[in-house]
């Protein structure tokens, strides 16, 4: 998998999981995060573990953390 990465230009360590976090947040980015969609793709069965991927792909915690920074 590490050689397909390098020839492809990614220098991160790559992994089933990773790959498949990935396909997950591009999808919730396409679909501009229609979770519903998603969960299909995904097969995740509960919604709240896919919403966690859409926390991440919204970078929610580091707004809220500018934004406080930002009063300081």
């Amino acid at each position: 998998m590490q050689k397909y990465a390098r020839a492809a230009g990614i220098d991160k360590v790559m992994s089933p999981h990773r790959i498949r976090h990935s396909s997950i947040t591009e999808a919730l980015n396409l679909t501009n995060g229609d979770v519903r969609k998603v969960q299909k793709l995904s097969r995740h069965s509960n919604l709240n573990t896919l919403m966690i991927y859409d926390d991440n792909r919204q970078n929610l915690q580091g707004e809220v953390t500018e934004m406080l920074d930002d009063l300081f």
